[in-house]
């Protein structure tokens, strides 16, 4: 999977590399992707603000999430199980200002992680936990940025 400036996901064959099939996933850049751990869903987050869900047995855009945060969606990341999907937004200041995740089969926030001012251009769920850690931008010589991991005490969102 290659990603594009043009808003489309180029699917290519290995070892070849010749293009396969062309997603128009979004209006704008796509900048990240991620395969689900079952390998039913690919999602593709966007400058737009949006994350498209496309089945990949008939590569149909599923649904698509939109992003409280406003900005550029630099990194997605499925839980172990492929159940959620977390989205991150690294525009620091905009509104929301937290990690969205989202159930996989209803497209409907189910948590937010705040994340306060900083943006966040990272994020990767822990292989067998509910954990996530993610990375924050720098907001000047106070503030370097660096990685945080937060998670659900029991296991369960």
């Amino acid at each position: 999977f290659v990603t594009t400036g043009e808003g489309t996901v180029k699917i290519l064959s290995y070892p070849s590399f010749k293009t396969r099939h062309i997603l128009n996933a979004h209006s704008s850049s796509c900048l990240s992707l991620a395969l689900a751990p079952t390998g039913r869903y690919l999602a593709v987050g966007g400058s737009d603000a949006l994350i498209s869900l496309w089945d990949t047995t008939d590569w149909v855009c599923r649904r698509t999430m939109s992003s409280e945060n406003g900005g550029a969606v630099r990194g997605v990341s499925w839980s172990f199980d492929g159940r959620f999907l977390c989205g991150a937004c690294d525009e620091p200041g905009t509104s929301g200002s937290g990690l969205e995740i989202y159930h996989a089969e209803t497209g409907d926030t189910v948590h937010t992680v705040q994340t306060g001012s900083s943006g966040v251009p990272a994020v990767a769920w822990h292989p067998t936990r509910y954990w996530l850690a993610y990375s924050t931008t720098a907001e000047g010589p106070g503030n370097p940025g660096g990685l945080k991991i937060v998670g659900a005490a029991g296991g369960g969102l």
